[in-house]
Formats: structure tokens, C-alpha cells, sequence
């Protein structure tokens, strides 16, 4: 009797694991380079999700061979067919990346996908296809060509953003949009860096793309220094390193200035520093005395102690092994020096005769050049 029941219990569960299969395939999605805007207004309200991609929709003449008045309108809802990017690696890897993109995806087609090497690359998808068809496909579509982006170590979002619409044309508020979409961070969720993406594109897949690699590698120190990646905890790591950052490009004096900082926190101390007033407009833009006065924002660490709200932007993997595993240090003070990189002390005494030497050093400077200038003219007479 036990043993009928058994059987009867795998029947069971072999029935329902293949209607389950029929039902799937029966109904399945296909990814299509054309879904209307209402559609996908749709889906996004009623599955809450934010990462659904639903390509725009493109006129049945220019699918195949998009004529060159649409790839100037690059900044329009509609002009270009989906995108898919093919990461390298194994193929778990490939398919929690199609999964990050917003492809309409189910666990049963992780066994579809084949073989396990798949050739990187961007795919575009130019007329209806069935994910089966996709995946039974995928090293035969053509890869795109590409070019480079540069994201600058330094930069706000703010500064990202202009500068990807006037090398893509793609409108800055749809920028804004995706890299809130994907990203869980309000600046700084791109690493700085070199990219390639495809010269014709939109905003979801190229966004999805950054994010995606910087939250690897997010991920992939954080599991290293903290055991495991939580962004709302690795927040604070991102802010310390947008400070350092800002502070400085030279990789050897970073863990140095971070040990500074966490100094500084551990005694309750204020930060006082100039760069975390270079945030999203104000990036690049010189910190002057009536700025920090007048600035009320929590960026000004000369007004409030503790750490600014926000990154300031992005990052390098050395600033951010820096806010990781900083250097042991007394220090709380550092400057500038005429070299370009910092003097360091761990008094207030110490921090004012380091000042007072570079003042005299730069003076000295100032003066030798005034000698050569006046060498060159009399040279001239």
C-alpha cells in the first residue's frame, strides 16, 4: 500500500512538472525589438519590477535598414531595435546578465540556453524572435561594433550624463531615468573606467550594461574585505572612496588619506574637507571660503560631522580598496603639496608647520620663475 502511494505521489509530480513545461512553451514570450510604450507603462505598474526592459518600437521599413535621418534621431522614443549584450563567461553568468537586462526570462530557459562558451558581444535584434529560436541562435546573430566610453574617475552623475547624450544623443533625462532604474545609488554607481558599447543604442541597455559590470565588481570587493555585498552597507564604502577620490589620482596615498578620514570619524571629529562640496553640479568646481559658508547642504563637512549623504561620484577599484582596507595610521590632517600629492600629520601643530613649509616652498617656486622669465627677456633684448 505504501509503496502505491509512492508511485502515485511521483506520477503526480511528473504530470505537474510537465504541464508546467507544455503550459510554459505554450505561452511563451517572445522578445521582439518592437513593444508599444503603453504596454510596457503596463507591465512596469502592474509587476512593480525595475528592471523590465521593453525595447521601443521601430517603423517596419526602417528594421532592417534604418535609414540615416533615424539614426540622427537617436534621442527619440522608437528609432532603434532592442539591444542585448553577451557577457563572457560561464553560462550562469550569461544568464543572470540576460536576467539583470530585462529579458522576459524563466528558470526553465536556463536549460535552453546553449552551448555553455557563447561568444561575447551586443546583439540587435532587428524582427521577432522566440526566445527559443534566441537561444538556439545566439552565436549565429552578428555582433555589433563597438566604440569606447570613458567614465572619468571624479565625475558626478551630473558630468556622466552630459557627457554620454553629446556622444550618443541620447536626451540626459533618459539617462537619468535608466541609471536610477538599475542603479541602487544616487551618484557613483558606475565605475570609472573604459566601456564599449555599440554606436547606435538606447538608454535602457546601455545603462543596464554599466550598472551591471560595477555592481560586479562591487560585489566581487565587498565579498572580499565586508564576506558579503549589501548595497545599503557598502554605501558608506562608495561615499569614503568619492572622497578620496576627489582628493586625490595617485594610488600609493589613498589608503593613507582613508585612514585619515575614519580618524577623524572615530573621534567625532568634523571632516573638513573641500572635496565633499564638489557634488552634482558643483564637481569640478573650485571651493572657495564664502562657498563653505554659505553651503547648507550635508555635503559641507565643515558644517556637519559624519560622512556626506551621498557618494560624490565615480570611483576607481584603487579608491575603493583604499575605503576598504585602509592604512594604519595616527594622521588627522593633510595637505596639499607642490609635488601634487599630500603631507600628512597626526597634530594640529604638525598640520600647521606642513603648511607653513609649503607656503614658503611655493613662494620659492614663484620667485624662481619670475627669475627665468626675466632671464628670457633680457636674453630676447
Amino acid at each position: 500500500m505504501r509503496d502505491r502511494r509512492l508511485l502515485f505521489f511521483v506520477l503526480f509530480l511528473l504530470f505537474i512538472v510537465t504541464w508546467v513545461f507544455w503550459y510554459h512553451g505554450s505561452r511563451r514570450r517572445t522578445v521582439m525589438p518592437t513593444q508599444k510604450a503603453t504596454l510596457s507603462q503596463e507591465k512596469k505598474s502592474v509587476t512593480g519590477s525595475r528592471r523590465k526592459f521593453h525595447p521601443p518600437i521601430i517603423p517596419a521599413s526602417s528594421r532592417t535598414n534604418p535609414s540615416p535621418a533615424e539614426l540622427r534621431e537617436l534621442d527619440r522614443t522608437g528609432t532603434l531595435p532592442a539591444l542585448v549584450y553577451i557577457p563572457s563567461g560561464t553560462k550562469s553568468e550569461i544568464f543572470a546578465s540576460f536576467r539583470y537586462q530585462g529579458l522576459p526570462l524563466w528558470l526553465s530557459d536556463y536549460y535552453t540556453l546553449s552551448p555553455d562558451k557563447i561568444k561575447p558581444g551586443w546583439i540587435r535584434l532587428t524582427h521577432p524572435i522566440s526566445l527559443k529560436e534566441f537561444f538556439s541562435k545566439i552565436d549565429e546573430f552578428p555582433r555589433e561594433r563597438t566604440r569606447r566610453i570613458v567614465m572619468y574617475s571624479g565625475d558626478s552623475l551630473d558630468d556622466f550624463a552630459r557627457q554620454f547624450s553629446r556622444q550618443t544623443r541620447l536626451p540626459v533625462r533618459t539617462i537619468f531615468e535608466e541609471y536610477f532604474r538599475f542603479s541602487p545609488y544616487i551618484d557613483g554607481g558606475i565605475l570609472a573606467g573604459y566601456y564599449r558599447l555599440p554606436y547606435r543604442l538606447s538608454a535602457s541597455p546601455a545603462l543596464a550594461y554599466l550598472t551591471e559590470r560595477s555592481e560586479k565588481e562591487f560585489a566581487k570587493l565587498a565579498k572580499r574585505y565586508l564576506g558579503s555585498y549589501d548595497p545599503a552597507t557598502f554605501k558608506r564604502y562608495l561615499i569614503v572612496a568619492s572622497i578620496i577620490q576627489k582628493e586625490t589620482w595617485h594610488p600609493e596615498e589613498m589608503g593613507r588619506i582613508a585612514s585619515v578620514i575614519y580618524n577623524r570619524l572615530r573621534r567625532g571629529m568634523k571632516l573638513q574637507i573641500d572635496a565633499t562640496l564638489n557634488y552634482g553640479p558643483w564637481s569640478h568646481k573650485a571651493v572657495t571660503p564664502q562657498r563653505i559658508r554659505t553651503d547648507t547642504s550635508r555635503f559641507n563637512t565643515y558644517r556637519y560631522r559624519g560622512l556626506p549623504p551621498e557618494p560624490l561620484g565615480s570611483v576607481t577599484l584603487d579608491a575603493l580598496r583604499a575605503a576598504l582596507h585602509p592604512a594604519e595610521s595616527d594622521d588627522l590632517y593633510f595637505v596639499k603639496n607642490i609635488y601634487g600629492t599630500h603631507d600628512f600629520a597626526a597634530t594640529y601643530a604638525g598640520h600647521l608647520a606642513n603648511i607653513s613649509r609649503i607656503k614658503a616652498e611655493r613662494a620659492h617656486l614663484k620667485r624662481q620663475k619670475e627669475l627665468w622669465k626675466d632671464l628670457e627677456r633680457n636674453e630676447k633684448r
